[in-house]
């Protein structure tokens, strides 16, 4: 996995500045890991290799969303902060969907409820 591919793809999905992408490599680090952690596949073909750089940048946003991530809003008059409303949601439906489609070469991550049976 190309960890400046894995950047510039998380770049876009942040909507974060070339020049701010230092102060993020900690998360897409970890992302990279994740994903490495649960792929499936031992040796990744090129076209599985950009999938799973998707599916890293993907859950770097997430991460970056469930920290805040930028703010859309500053009024200093009253001081009023606000985010992105959706953001959080958005990034997380993103990595839900993309782990859904992916899952022939990553393991779910999931919780399954089940009954017991005595």
């Amino acid at each position: 996995m190309n960890i400046a591919s894995v950047t510039d793809r998380f770049a876009v999905l942040a909507d974060v500045d070339s020049s701010e992408l230092s102060r993020w490599s900690p998360l897409v680090e970890e992302a990279c890991r994740l994903v490495q952690s649960r792929c499936r596949v031992r040796e990744p073909d090129s076209e599985q290799t950009g999938r799973l750089e998707l599916l890293s940048a993907a859950y770097a946003f997430r991460l970056y969303a469930m920290g805040g991530g930028q703010l859309s809003q500053f009024v200093a008059g009253d001081v009023r902060l606000t985010l992105p409303a959706d953001a959080a949601d958005r990034a997380e439906r993103l990595w839900r969907e993309l782990e859904a489609n992916n899952a022939d070469l990553i393991e779910g991550g999931g919780f399954i409820f089940g009954r017991v049976i005595s």
